[in-house]
């Protein structure tokens, strides 16, 4: 999978939230951007659109001002995630993906 598809950035950013919460960590909000992640404004915001919609993230996902929109700095995993993570097929697929996986996400403990 290219280190861009959907999938992949699900991946990334529930597991890093993930371990925020299992680290006692703030969340870096410079991690959740989309540059840091690689993609487009407009694929950034249907990624998170999503994962608040379908209830992987609490707390809603965004704010929104007369500049546009900003993520919420207490976003965090739900259980929803988390099961998400571990029982996902597409997901397994990602995590035991040969194809340089480590290049693509970095290095996750815990998973």
């Amino acid at each position: 999978m290219a280190k861009d598809d959907y999938y992949v950035i699900v991946f990334r950013v529930l597991t890093y939230l993930y371990n925020c919460l299992k680290q006692d960590e703030v969340v870096d909000m410079q991690k959740l951007t989309p540059e840091y992640l690689g993609i487009n404004q407009r694929y950034f915001e249907y990624i998170f659109d999503t994962l608040d919609d379908e209830g992987l993230i609490l707390n809603k996902a965004y704010y929104e001002d007369m500049l546009g929109k900003h993520l919420e700095s207490d976003i965090m995993v739900s259980p929803k995630g988390i099961s998400f993570l571990h029982e996902n097929s597409t997901i397994a697929k990602v995590k035991n993906s040969a194809k340089g996986i480590l290049d693509i996400i970095g290095d996750i403990p815990g998973l």
